[in-house]
């Protein structure tokens, strides 16, 4: 407990401490003594599993204290961070040992059950924190605070938080670099994260109600000397922590003592962090001529059911020191650990599938000397488990597609298999620990099952496939969240559809109009397997709207039974408007007579459709397609109309699904002319990769024309407003401001003017806002029913393309400041002259008014400001009536006025109360 007293009661209070102290009342009063600690959680886990409460947590709390100090703590208490605090005999101590000769290690266990899900913090508060502690002020008066953060879900029922296995006290070296790591864990798969932080106190004094903020004076270690290394040394020293490892690293320490730190271990779950441990260490930096031991190991990735079998080797640049090596992680058990001797230990785990995940495992190697001022030298070695590649991969053609069987998965508990496929060959070979599929590869994905389920049917969708295409597949496994694993892909398997159909060549559009548009379409003859086909044999071209897939309605449009009509001009179409899509189907007569039999079916081939819009000084080209060519064969060309003649202008790359171009006007150094027309149209260049194809296919859009936007604005208008004359005001003034303005139409500004904008601040340190529009032909504007003239204006142009001018010449006005109080007033409730008030014969443009009054001595009578208008009815601020008699005033003012400096005047005088 804290007691902060007045400085006179300091001895009494003294006195009485150490009456408690004597008595033994009381060893929170001395408990200077703890050094470090942590709380990790745990969800319900029980079995079976219909018993388990998502709501219910397990907590383990490890307290580290001064093995010297006579404070103990049998029993400790935590905030549930929902209100609540436990309450014995949970958290009462479970285990208390020595882990050094001057180290307690105490273990606590609670148990707690919420209310309902939500994030919450579970904070452990003690007094005091051991002495001495070099890095924070008078450390055995200041509180020791940990605390964990979680977040219970009830989508994700199981949860532990990062578990820290390597004791949080460590001994270091000046001038001798220092390493140390948590060895933290995560049971579920989640990802961790490190970050350091302030050591923590409690400022209220109740886990009831903590308030947390930083330990007073908390200063980083690496701020009490030191120099970095390396050899020879330079540079101030550094204190870091690897956010992905967790370690950390002080380069050098500097000054003999104890130093406390704390960092936080977050936990990460799908992208987002759902809980986060706070633990508080202690670092001894002592004297000793003793140099820390050296590890040497590299980090792995090995496949699921190999088993690692490595030489962990420590050395020590002191002959004659004795080493120590352990090893740390969440996998020890299953994987083994023994050392061999005094510099070498042996690693051994057999991985399985169950370990599969995607982030490495972490394994921390501690190595330390027996020298009287032990030192240590701390490594995280990570080893990733990835999934053995699928098996027995095969394609083969079935029907218009292609069937791909593989072997039974051979992790069961991978979740899912992901298909994966190229159009065209494969180098792709795949490498021990690059899981998946790169996109570098080429392979896009095209479907995904279930594991155990062997084989995938792949038509394509609605695309469909390209026949005498050649096609490779791979697939790989995936494992659940939260460890989402993923395997090797496996080895890529080829395979060429055959070319025993027509293949379509070209849909090219020969003539763009809504009634009478046409489109050429080509189509190639079928080479094999044509002679066991029964004649007559017959193409059938069908049509649909649009850019369109195989499940579209397509209508039939013609039909031949001549294989050397490889040719067909669809005509009176809108091709203006529209695209079209086109497939053809290849027909025999088994029996004889009219062909019934469909041999097989073409992938469809849709026209180019290309749009045309101007923006930014620019037209802009946009062309799609859906054909079973590949169109980045080559370059697509670009043309316009020149004087009535379509004249190539520019090519560029496209992708398989279409292109864009952006015309500046850089063509023969012609800039693009406002306000006129353009029409282009696109050709493609595409080509198939079966040999019996070699050549390229052109085909063309249809005309798209575009009207190039009008980019320039107007002039801006010369704009004036009409004087204010302050001799001429009158109460019965119209206040309102008339503004005249002349548009400027001379060359080279446009006459093309569609309305007119007026704007209004009413000082100069506000922003315009516009008030009022007015069409081209109005070039004046009354701004009425204002409180007051002051205030500037400005007036731009907008052309019918909404280009707005620049604004034009500012005019501003101001008002006539006008205050005028009479000497003499008769407040006898006549109705006439019953109140003090300035004269209203003519606007005064008053904001706000202070008005005093004193009497002939200087007596303040009356003060009032709520009224800009005075309005003094005689009376002093108790609400009494005052003696007639002659009183002085004075009246400070502030008016409505342009310029602020002018804002505030003060007026004094005197004036006469008549009854």
């Amino acid at each position: 407990m804290r007691i902060n007293l007045p400085s006179k009661t300091a001895i009494p209070v003294f006195c009485l401490c150490v009456l408690v102290w004597c008595l033994g009342f009381s060893t929170k009063v001395q408990a200077t003594h703890i050094r470090a600690g942590e709380i990790i959680a745990q969800s319900d886990t029980t079995l079976p599993v219909a018993n388990r409460n998502p709501l219910r947590y397990f907590f383990k709390m490890v307290q580290y204290a001064d093995v010297n100090s006579q404070a103990d703590n049998p029993q400790s208490t935590v905030s549930f961070g929902d209100g609540t605090i436990s309450q014995p005999p949970n958290g009462d101590r479970a285990r208390h040992e020595k882990i050094t000769p001057d180290t307690w290690r105490n273990v606590y266990y609670f148990e707690h059950t919420y209310s309902g899900p939500g994030t919450y913090t579970i904070i452990y508060y003690e007094v005091n924190r051991s002495k001495n502690v070099v890095n924070m002020t008078q450390s055995d008066q200041q509180d020791f605070v940990i605390k964990t953060t979680l977040t219970i879900d009830l989508f994700e029922p199981i949860n532990h938080t990062p578990q820290l296995l390597v004791p949080p006290i460590d001994v270091a070296t000046s001038g001798q670099l220092y390493v140390h790591n948590p060895g933290a864990f995560d049971a579920d798969g989640d990802s961790i994260a490190f970050r350091l932080f302030p050591s923590q106190q409690n400022l209220t004094d109740d886990i009831s109600n903590p308030i947390l903020a930083n330990v007073f004076g908390f200063q980083w270690p690496n701020m009490f000397g030191g120099t970095a290394l390396p050899n020879p040394p330079g540079g101030p020293p550094t204190f870091t922590i690897d956010a992905i490892t967790g370690q950390i690293t002080w380069n050098t320490p500097g000054r003999l003592g104890d130093y406390n730190v704390a960092f936080f271990v977050e936990e990460w779950r799908d992208g987002r962090k759902i809980g986060e441990v706070l633990r508080d260490m202690q670092i001894r930096v002592l004297p000793t001529e003793n140099r820390p031991p050296v590890l040497n190991q590299k980090d792995l990735c090995v496949v699921a059911g190999t088993t690692i079998s490595e030489i962990i080797t420590a050395n020590d640049p002191d002959p004659g020191n004795i080493l120590k090596i352990q090893a740390y992680g969440g996998i020890l058990p299953p994987a083994l650990f023994n050392q061999i001797n005094n510099n070498n230990g042996q690693f051994n785990w057999l991985t399985s599938c169950t370990d599969v995940r995607d982030k490495p495992y972490q394994v921390v190697f501690r190595a330390v000397d027996n020298a009287a001022v032990p030192l240590a030298d701390l490594k995280p070695w990570s080893i990733r488990v990835i999934g053995p590649a699928p098996q027995g991969l095969t394609a083969t053609i079935e029907g218009g597609g292609i069937r791909l069987n593989w072997q039974n998965y051979e992790c069961q508990n991978a979740e899912k298999l992901f298909i994966y496929r190229k159009e065209g060959e494969s180098d792709f070979v795949p490498q021990i620990c690059i899981t998946g599929v790169p996109a570098s590869t080429g392979f896009v994905r095209v479907g995904e099952v279930n594991n155990g389920v062997v084989t995938f049917y792949d038509n394509g969708i609605a695309g469909g496939l390209k026949r005498g295409q050649t096609y490779c597949y791979t697939i790989y496994a995936a494992w659940a969240p939260p460890g989402n694993g993923e395997s090797l892909a496996a080895p890529p398997v080829c395979i060429t559809l055959p070319d025993n159909v027509p293949m379509l060549t070209n849909v090219s559009v020969t003539e763009t109009s809504p009634t009478t548009g046409k489109i050429l379409v080509k189509w190639t003859k079928p080479h094999e397997g044509v002679e066991g086909l029964t004649p007559p044999l017959q193409y059938r071209l069908s049509r649909a709207e649009g850019q369109v897939g195989t499940v579209a309605a397509f209508a039939q449009i013609y039909q031949t039974n001549n294989l050397n009509d490889t040719t067909y001009t669809d005509t009176n179409l809108n091709t203006e408007v529209n695209a079209y899509t086109y497939k053809i189907e290849f027909f025999h007569s088994p029996n004889g007579g009219t062909p019934t039999a469909l041999v097989d079916t073409a992938s469809p081939g849709s026209s180019v459709r290309l749009t045309t819009v101007s923006e930014n000084k620019t037209n802009i080209l946009t062309w799609t397609y859906r054909v079973p060519w590949n169109n980045t064969a080559r370059k697509h060309l670009i043309y316009r109309r020149i004087d009535n003649n379509f004249v190539l202008i520019d090519s560029v790359d496209a992708t398989i699904n279409g292109g864009t171009y952006t015309d500046q006007g850089t063509f023969n150094n012609q800039p693009l002319q406002e306000n006129q027309e353009y029409c282009y149209y696109v050709t493609t260049k595409g080509r198939y990769s079966n040999p019996r194809i070699p050549y390229l296919l052109l085909n063309d859009s249809q005309i798209s024309c575009v009207l190039f936007e009008d980019v320039t604005a107007p002039c801006p208008p010369v704009l004036s407003l009409n004087e204010l004359d302050c001799d001429k005001l009158t109460a019965n003034t119209p206040i309102q401001n008339i503004l005249t303005w002349v548009p400027n139409v001379t060359p080279p500004c446009s006459k093309d003017i569609a309305y007119y904008t007026i704007y209004f601040k009413a000082s100069p340190e506000s922003e315009y806002d516009s008030i009022a529009f007015t069409g081209p032909d109005i070039t004046t504007y009354t701004h009425q029913n204002l409180t007051s003239f002051a205030g500037c204006y400005v007036v731009t142009a907008t052309d019918a393309s909404g280009n707005e001018s620049a604004v034009s010449n500012e005019v501003c006005k101001d008002n006539c400041f006008y205050f005028s109080l009479p000497n003499i007033f008769t407040p006898n409730n006549d109705g006439k002259n019953d109140v003090f008030k300035p004269d209203d014969k003519r606007p005064s443009f008053i904001k706000s008014t202070k008005f005093t009054v004193f009497n002939r001595w200087g007596a303040k009578l009356y003060e009032g400001s709520s009224d800009p208008l005075i309005n003094w009815k005689g009376l002093d601020n108790n609400g009494n009536k005052v003696p007639d008699g002659v009183y002085y005033y004075q009246a400070e003012v502030e008016f409505f006025t342009l310029d602020p400096k002018n804002a505030r005047k003060t007026y004094k005088g005197w004036v006469e109360i008549v009854r």
